[in-house]
This record gives C-alpha cells, structure tokens and sequence, in this order.
C-alpha cells in the first residue's frame, strides 16, 4: 500500500505539471495574431519616419535656397537695384514738416490733409490759403510767470481758447520747443481749429517764452 500510494501521488503530481505548462489552442492563435499586429505597427511606423526624413530634406533645401531668391526679387529685369521707396506721406500729405523744429511747431497738419483732398469743385478765388502772420496780445490772464514753459503755454491756450471749446471751436493743440543755444529760451504755439465759421478754419499763435533771473518763464 505504501508504494501504490508514492506510485499514484507522483503520477498525479506530473500530470498536473503537463496540464500546467500546455497552452490551449486559443491562447495559441491570440499570441500570434498580436505578434501580427506590431510587425503591422512597426512596417507602418517606418514609413511614416521614411516620409518625415523626405519632408524635412525638402525644407532644408528650401532654406538654403532662400537667400538666392531674396536676392533675385531685389533685381530688376535690367539688373538694376529697386527703386527707392516714395517719400510720400500716406493719407494724402505732403510737405508736412518735421517735428520738434522750428517748422514744425506752427506745422497745422489738418491743412494738409483738406489741401490734399480731390477736386471739390469750388471756384478758384475759393481754394483755402493761409494768411500772414499779424501781432497778437497775450490775453490779461496769461500774463506772469510759470515754472515750466509748458505751464506759459497752456495758461496761453487756456485764457485764449478754453471757453470756445466745445461751442464755437473743436481743438486746441499746444507744442514748444526749447532753443538749441540758450536754455532761457522757448518757443510757444497754440493752434486752434474747427471753426464754427464760414470763413475760417482756425488760428495759429506763436510766441516766445524767456526764463528770468529766478528761473521762472513767462510769455515774451
């Protein structure tokens, strides 16, 4: 009894061990369709790399390119260089003056703009013009002295023009520019304009400013 039991345990315990290491069919047939599946995968994903490399040889040799073409729009059918840029002023301008010069401080840019506008037209003896300068008073007051040649102009602009703003007058701009050679003195302008006037636009005041000995400026 002894040896039929060892005998029947070990025949089991291998054939437990047989059963254990077999793989079913279906396990089979599911490992290699998987194994079909990446080698897909991997021949696709080759492919995809094969055309990135294409495409980013394509770009390089643009790039390298680049600067012969640049250099081709430059030239002209004769060989020449392009033709410089116009100078003119968008918009219609022309002969604006520059600013922070003593043109450009009295420089009414609305001028140019309704000069550059078409043909309205008007009879001849109509077209706009700017009249001569004339001499004009400090208004009562703006006369005194301020700390800043901003605080002379704007008292100018405010006793002149402040209370026919928004009645008989659309704007007021103020500029100054300060003298190159002498730090005591400044120049000042107010331009106004929109007119409630048939006749006239607007009005320019230039004026001269002057530091005294306490180093205060005041209307000249």
């Amino acid at each position: 009894m002894p040896r039929e039991r060892t005998f029947l345990t070990a025949l089991l315990v291998g054939m437990l061990v047989l059963a254990g290491c077999a793989e079913t069919p279906s396990e089979t047939d599911d490992a290699s369709s998987r194994a079909e599946d990446l080698e897909r995968e991997l021949d696709q994903a080759r492919s995809r790399a094969s055309e990135l490399e294409a495409e980013v040889t394509r770009l390089e040799e643009q790039l390298v390119a680049a600067p012969d073409a640049e250099d081709d729009e430059e030239e002209t059918d004769d060989g020449d260089a392009p033709d410089e840029p116009t100078t003119d002023t968008p918009d219609g301008l022309r002969d604006v003056a520059e600013p922070r010069t003593a043109a450009g401080l009295i420089d009414q840019l609305r001028v140019h703009v309704r000069e550059a506008q078409p043909d309205t037209g008007l009879p001849a003896e109509w077209e706009p013009e700017v009249t001569t300068w004339g001499p004009y008073e400090v208004p009562e007051p703006a006369i005194g002295t301020y700390e800043t040649p901003g605080a002379v102009v704007a008292a100018l602009a405010r006793a002149s023009d402040a209370q026919l703003l928004g009645r008989d007058q659309w704007e007021t701009t103020i500029r100054v520019l300060m003298d190159e050679d002498d730090p005591d003195l400044a120049y000042g302008a107010v331009l106004s304009w929109g007119y409630l006037d048939d006749a006239v636009r607007g009005r320019d005041v230039r004026i001269t400013l002057t530091r005294n000995d306490d180093g205060q400026w005041q209307p000249g």
